[in-house]
Protein backbone atom coordinates (compact mmCIF):
# COMPACT_ATOMS: atom_id res chain seq x y z
CA UNK A 1 0.00 0.00 0.00
CA UNK A 2 0.89 3.40 -0.82
CA UNK A 3 -0.58 6.79 -0.15
CA UNK A 4 0.19 10.16 -1.33
CA UNK A 5 0.88 12.96 0.73
CA UNK A 6 -1.17 15.61 -1.90
CA UNK A 7 -0.46 18.85 0.56
CA UNK A 8 0.82 19.58 4.00
CA UNK A 9 -1.71 19.36 7.20
CA UNK A 10 -2.64 22.09 9.47
CA UNK A 11 0.12 22.36 11.83
CA UNK A 12 0.44 19.64 14.38
CA UNK A 13 -1.98 18.23 11.88
CA UNK A 14 -1.20 15.49 9.35
CA UNK A 15 -0.24 15.90 5.82
CA UNK A 16 -3.79 15.79 3.14
CA UNK A 17 -3.65 12.61 1.49
CA UNK A 18 -4.06 12.45 -2.11
CA UNK A 19 -4.38 8.85 -4.11
CA UNK A 20 -3.57 5.37 -2.61
CA UNK A 21 -2.09 2.56 -4.32
CA UNK A 22 -3.15 -0.56 -3.09
CA UNK A 23 -2.50 -4.47 -4.49
CA UNK A 24 -2.76 -7.75 -3.10
CA UNK A 25 0.58 -9.79 -3.14
CA UNK A 26 1.71 -12.98 -3.60
CA UNK A 27 4.46 -12.52 -0.71
CA UNK A 28 6.26 -9.76 1.20
CA UNK A 29 9.43 -10.64 -0.89
CA UNK A 30 11.73 -7.53 -2.36
CA UNK A 31 10.54 -8.79 -5.58
CA UNK A 32 7.27 -8.37 -5.08
CA UNK A 33 7.43 -5.12 -3.46
CA UNK A 34 9.46 -3.82 -6.26
CA UNK A 35 7.09 -4.89 -8.90
CA UNK A 36 4.05 -3.36 -6.57
CA UNK A 37 6.35 -0.25 -6.51
CA UNK A 38 6.97 -0.14 -10.00
CA UNK A 39 3.93 -0.96 -11.53
CA UNK A 40 2.09 1.65 -8.86
CA UNK A 41 4.29 4.79 -8.46
CA UNK A 42 5.63 7.01 -11.27
CA UNK A 43 9.65 6.78 -10.98
CA UNK A 44 11.33 9.60 -9.91
CA UNK A 45 8.39 10.28 -7.35
CA UNK A 46 9.92 10.47 -3.73
CA UNK A 47 9.70 7.54 -1.52
CA UNK A 48 9.27 7.40 2.39
CA UNK A 49 9.30 3.80 3.82
CA UNK A 50 10.12 2.37 7.31
CA UNK A 51 13.15 1.03 7.15
CA UNK A 52 12.73 -2.51 6.40
CA UNK A 53 15.49 -4.36 4.01
CA UNK A 54 13.39 -5.11 1.06
CA UNK A 55 13.31 -1.12 0.56
CA UNK A 56 17.16 -0.85 -0.40
CA UNK A 57 18.07 -0.36 -3.66
CA UNK A 58 15.20 2.03 -4.75
CA UNK A 59 16.99 4.73 -4.98
CA UNK A 60 19.15 3.36 -7.96
CA UNK A 61 16.07 1.91 -9.39
CA UNK A 62 14.90 5.63 -10.00
CA UNK A 63 12.70 6.52 -6.83
CA UNK A 64 14.58 8.84 -4.34
CA UNK A 65 14.36 7.16 -0.80
CA UNK A 66 14.32 7.83 2.94
CA UNK A 67 13.88 4.83 4.67
CA UNK A 68 12.41 5.67 8.67
CA UNK A 69 13.45 3.09 11.25
CA UNK A 70 10.75 3.14 13.23
CA UNK A 71 11.41 0.28 16.21
CA UNK A 72 8.24 0.82 18.67
CA UNK A 73 7.84 4.11 18.49
CA UNK A 74 3.84 4.82 17.98
CA UNK A 75 4.37 8.82 18.02
CA UNK A 76 6.80 8.23 14.89
CA UNK A 77 3.98 6.04 12.59
CA UNK A 78 1.68 9.05 13.54
CA UNK A 79 4.01 11.41 12.18
CA UNK A 80 5.42 9.29 9.07
CA UNK A 81 2.49 7.40 8.21
CA UNK A 82 -0.73 8.65 9.33
CA UNK A 83 -2.48 7.78 6.23
CA UNK A 84 -0.99 4.36 5.38
CA UNK A 85 -2.37 3.45 8.84
CA UNK A 86 -5.75 5.23 8.50
CA UNK A 87 -6.01 3.68 4.90
CA UNK A 88 -5.59 -0.11 6.01
CA UNK A 89 -7.70 0.87 8.51
CA UNK A 90 -10.58 2.00 6.38
CA UNK A 91 -9.94 -1.34 4.24
CA UNK A 92 -10.46 -3.70 6.86
CA UNK A 93 -13.76 -1.85 8.10
CA UNK A 94 -14.77 -1.55 4.19
CA UNK A 95 -14.50 -5.46 4.04
CA UNK A 96 -16.32 -6.44 7.32
CA UNK A 97 -18.59 -3.66 7.10
CA UNK A 98 -19.61 -3.90 3.01
CA UNK A 99 -19.00 -7.99 2.63
CA UNK A 100 -18.97 -9.20 6.14
CA UNK A 101 -17.43 -12.37 5.32
CA UNK A 102 -14.41 -11.85 2.24
CA UNK A 103 -13.28 -14.86 0.44
CA UNK A 104 -9.38 -14.57 -0.01
CA UNK A 105 -10.23 -15.65 -4.08
CA UNK A 106 -12.20 -12.26 -4.12
CA UNK A 107 -9.91 -9.83 -2.74
CA UNK A 108 -7.87 -8.46 -5.23
CA UNK A 109 -11.79 -7.46 -6.40
CA UNK A 110 -12.43 -6.28 -3.23
CA UNK A 111 -9.30 -4.02 -2.91
CA UNK A 112 -9.83 -2.65 -6.39
CA UNK A 113 -13.11 -1.19 -5.26
CA UNK A 114 -11.85 0.43 -1.91
CA UNK A 115 -8.87 1.66 -4.11
CA UNK A 116 -11.40 3.10 -6.71
CA UNK A 117 -14.02 4.67 -3.78
CA UNK A 118 -10.86 6.36 -1.99
CA UNK A 119 -9.51 8.06 -5.02
CA UNK A 120 -12.14 9.40 -6.19
CA UNK A 121 -13.81 10.10 -2.59
CA UNK A 122 -13.15 14.02 -3.71
CA UNK A 123 -15.44 13.39 -6.83
CA UNK A 124 -19.26 12.71 -5.44
CA UNK A 125 -20.89 14.70 -7.17
CA UNK A 126 -19.79 13.10 -10.37
CA UNK A 127 -19.58 9.08 -9.19
CA UNK A 128 -22.88 7.91 -10.44
CA UNK A 129 -22.11 9.23 -13.63
CA UNK A 130 -18.38 8.17 -13.88
CA UNK A 131 -19.38 4.38 -12.43
CA UNK A 132 -22.27 4.15 -15.28
CA UNK A 133 -19.33 5.40 -17.92
CA UNK A 134 -16.86 2.58 -16.39
CA UNK A 135 -19.92 -0.42 -16.08
CA UNK A 136 -20.93 0.90 -20.41
CA UNK A 137 -17.13 0.08 -21.14
CA UNK A 138 -16.48 -2.86 -18.97
CA UNK A 139 -17.15 -6.12 -20.22
CA UNK A 140 -19.76 -8.06 -18.16
CA UNK A 141 -18.73 -10.42 -15.73
CA UNK A 142 -19.96 -13.69 -15.63
CA UNK A 143 -21.03 -15.91 -12.66
CA UNK A 144 -17.96 -18.02 -14.05
CA UNK A 145 -15.48 -15.83 -13.69
CA UNK A 146 -16.50 -14.52 -11.03
CA UNK A 147 -16.18 -17.63 -8.87
CA UNK A 148 -13.68 -18.60 -10.36
CA UNK A 149 -9.95 -18.88 -8.65
CA UNK A 150 -8.12 -15.24 -9.80
CA UNK A 151 -4.46 -14.85 -10.28
CA UNK A 152 -2.87 -12.66 -7.49
CA UNK A 153 -0.30 -11.38 -10.49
Amino acid sequence: MAVEHWKPGDPGRPPIPGRAALAVIPNVTTASVRAFIESKIKPRSALLTDAWAGYGGLSWRGYPHAAIPLGEDRKLLRRFFPWVHITLSNLKRFLLGTHHKPQPKHLKRYVAEFTYRFNRRWQERSLFHRLTRACLATNTITYKDLVAQPELA
